[in-house]
């Protein structure tokens, strides 16, 4: 059902990226803008590290964009959260 998800490539996560930072373009928060960070972030680490389940691809990617975006909230609200 879901095989296609098994043969990702770096590229595709560098292209979901470009995608998401260009939906940033468009929108009027930076969400879109850490969730684009984030892909771009595994695109390079699935680079340095082929053998990198899709498993581990997409819990990395939550995990770094959830980071991303709490600390992008913390920082603007001036550390308070």
């Amino acid at each position: 059902m879901m095989d296609w998800l098994r043969q990702l490539d770096f590229w595709h996560w560098w292209l979901l990226a470009g995608l998401l930072l260009l939906l940033e373009m468009w929108a009027p928060t930076y969400f879109f803008l850490w969730l684009g960070i984030g892909a771009a972030a595994i695109g390079f680490l699935f680079l340095v590290v082929p053998e990198l389940a899709v498993e581990h691809q997409l819990m990395i990617f939550g995990l770094c964009t959830a980071l991303a975006i709490i600390g992008w909230y913390r920082h603007r609200d001036g550390g308070s959260a």
